[in-house]
């Protein structure tokens, strides 16, 4: 019998994604396809045309890794975040669900927007990988734009321009002057909604004023704002966490719930900033005659934040909390986040428990992970237990007033040799410990700041640091050798492609090179942290009878990964615009006045540098320097010295400092000398 001439009906695009879904993962060729769908292998070239259409049109981007063959030559389109807008007008970015990608050039915009701002996510078609380290793209369509308005202040005559407060953003506006129009006094901040002029030019009108630059609270309200993180909880998720603070209260003095360790008799305490109001971790160590019996004890957010509530949703969406100079972003709502889960002093708290036995080596013998209930003895911070650890007399005599003086006189000092032991196990094992100098910012009575004080790290936070990454060290092994589903995080060995890689969040356990560790997690706070939380999640279902193990809820995978490294980078970047912003104000009064700054690196427009005045970055041109003889080379270099060869990163220069904008936290660096 001849075939038929007629073709068979194609499935529809939502009947060829069901049946891609139903696949999960497992490798799909067009044979499968046409198998499934009873089709003729006369259709594969319409089924690879359909496949085709559906890649560029976005709808196979949520697939299962692998689940489509790489021979039926499907174009490379991905999800793009934008993070900042190139001097060329280029938007550059990342792909949004690749934890493990590289930096993005978007060459051609997405037809339907003339312009992107920065965390817009945009539908690309990827050009081939090369051998550099940037990807280029063309857009397609523009997928998620999280808002219109742009924070926007005013430039300076004669101009009369709207200059976004966004940094990343050079996009000037010109005033859309109307009846409806609010105007915009210098230093005053506005939202304005941009749109295209036909000569390329963009048009803003300002519809509402926010305030002044220099106004409290303005810097981390501005930061927040352009970076768009969730700030506010659903009503919803605020009625969960007061439920929960009540069920929390219930426990106060009552027997230990079933299959809980009761902790109560064990003086554990938190060591924080003494800024802090979340102390999701606690410690207790003893001296045996083996070495060493070391508890750290977390708090049990995994108790109560169930999968699919809405308090879990939220804490998804942010990711994280958001530590600003003067406010928190918290991952959960305050009732939970400094109340109910927080390890308060006095307070009967449930935890989930890493006990561990360690050698006068500081290798662990022994470690098992469970649940229990606690009560804090002390609240201290690292100022308070260092002077006990710089007292000339051991263990000191405290007065009755020190947060230390009623707890055992042995325990800090036991925690202390403890967290050496560890410390020197990991050196022998090749980790190099490094002095982070942050920086604190102290405000006067209106809110302004005044001092940039630096923080220097000191033995304390090494011991409380040292005790967290062996917790962490043990849950990542457990995980590992149950096979459970979670994130780890892991850090890749320096290359020449990646002199600094970045550690990350991944579904697949892997080493990390900076702590010379197979496998690690993040498990010690879980009030600050959603990784941590799901973390708690996994080894709680999987040390509880089947009954009880649906507290897990689904497993993470490489959208969750690339998700909460997105939301990690998106909190330390608005701490740092906020930092900028704060110091933009600080330094006003020395407009004008020399000041020393560090060499960070080299780029062929100038070089990033840090004041030291304020421990925050700035950007110094080529041009700031008085000899520029052979500095405007517009090739591409990665070190100073190829433009210079007296600058070199870490060289110290002098500067004057010609301006500053709050708004933008920007700085204007002059007349660069070198210091001797």
């Amino acid at each position: 019998m001849s075939a038929s001439p007629y073709a068979s009906a194609l499935p529809s695009v939502q009947e060829l994604r069901a049946f891609l879904e139903s696949r999960a993962g497992a490798a799909t060729g067009l044979t499968d396809i046409l198998r499934n769908f009873q089709l003729p292998m006369r259709q594969k070239a319409a089924i690879r045309t359909l496949l085709h259409d559906m890649a560029v049109a976005g709808d196979l981007l949520d697939l299962a890794p692998g689940t489509l063959k790489a021979s039926i030559g499907l174009p490379d389109v991905a999800r793009m975040r934008v993070s900042y807008i190139r001097d060329d007008g280029n938007a550059a970015g990342f792909l949004a669900d690749d934890a493990l990608s590289r930096p993005v050039i978007l060459l051609i915009k997405p037809p339907d927007m003339p312009y992107l701002f920065p965390g817009d996510i945009v539908l690309v078609r990827l050009r081939p990988a090369t051998g550099t380290q940037k990807r280029e793209a063309r857009g397609l369509r523009l997928l998620t734009r999280l808002d219109n308005n742009l924070p926007v202040t005013p430039t300076s005559a004669p101009e009369h321009l709207l200059l976004p407060c966004d940094a990343r953003l050079n996009l000037p506006l010109t005033p859309k002057e109307n009846a409806s129009s609010l105007p915009l006094t210098p230093e005053q901040i506005g939202l304005a909604t941009p749109h295209a002029l036909p000569d390329g030019t963009y048009a803003g009108r300002v519809h509402n004023v926010l305030g002044n630059a220099d106004d409290a609270g303005m810097p981390s309200r501005l930061s927040l704002l352009i970076h768009h993180p969730p700030t506010a909880f659903s009503e919803q998720a605020e009625a969960e966490a007061r439920q929960i603070a009540q069920h929390n209260a219930a426990l106060q003095g009552t027997p230990a719930p079933s299959g809980r360790t009761d902790l109560r008799h064990l003086p554990l305490i938190t060591i924080d900033d003494a800024s802090a109001h979340d102390f999701d971790d606690a410690l207790w160590a003893e001296q045996t005659a083996d070495g060493f019996h070391l508890i750290v004890a977390i708090a049990d957010v995994a108790h109560w934040v169930k999968p699919g509530s809405a308090l879990d949703e939220e804490a998804r969406e942010r990711g994280n909390s958001i530590y600003l100079p003067d406010k928190v972003v918290p991952m959960l709502p305050l009732a939970l986040s400094a109340q109910a889960c927080s390890l308060l002093p006095g307070q009967d708290r449930l935890c989930v428990f890493v006990d561990m036995h360690i050698t006068p080596q500081g290798h662990v013998v022994s470690a098992q992970i469970s649940r229990g209930i606690m009560q804090s003895a002390a609240r201290l911070t690292y100022e308070a237990v260092q002077h006990v650890f710089d007292a000339p007399a051991h263990p000191p005599t405290l007065p009755p007033e020190h947060p230390a003086a009623q707890l055992p006189p042995a325990l800090l000092p036991t925690l202390r040799k403890v967290g050496a032991i560890i410390r020197q196990a990991a050196t022998q094992r090749g980790v190099m410990e490094r002095e982070e100098t942050g920086w604190n910012v102290q405000f006067d009575t209106t809110g302004q700041p005044c001092a940039f004080v630096p923080r220097n790290t000191q033995e304390a936070h090494y011991m409380v640091a040292a005790c967290m990454i062996l917790a962490n060290q043990i849950a990542a092994e457990k995980l590992q050798a149950q096979a459970l589903p979670a994130l780890f995080r892991t850090h890749a060995q320096p290359s020449p492609d990646s002199p600094r890689p970045m550690a990350r969040y991944s579904t697949l356990a892997a080493r990390h090179y900076g702590l010379r560790l197979e496998h690690y997690t993040h498990f010690t706070s879980p009030i600050r942290r959603y990784a941590d939380l799901l973390a708690h999640r996994a080894l709680t279902a999987a040390n509880v009878s089947s009954a009880q193990s649906n507290t897990y809820g689904c497993a993470p995978d490489v959208a969750l990964a690339s998700h909460l490294n997105f939301t990690e980078r998106r909190a330390a970047t608005i701490m740092q615009d906020s930092l900028n912003r704060l110091a933009a104000l600080f330094l006003a009064p020395f407009v004008g006045q020399r000041m020393s700054v560090h060499v960070m690196t080299a780029t062929r427009h100038g070089l990033r540098v840090r004041l030291t005045k304020t421990g925050t970055p700035s950007f110094l041109a080529w041009s700031a320097f008085p000899d520029r003889t052979g500095m405007n080379d517009d090739s591409q270099h990665t070190h100073a010295s190829a433009h210079h060869p007296h600058v070199q990163s870490g060289a110290v220069l002098s500067v004057t400092l010609a301006g500053t904008c709050p708004a933008r936290g920007t700085l204007m660096l002059t007349d660069a000398v070198y210091e001797h």
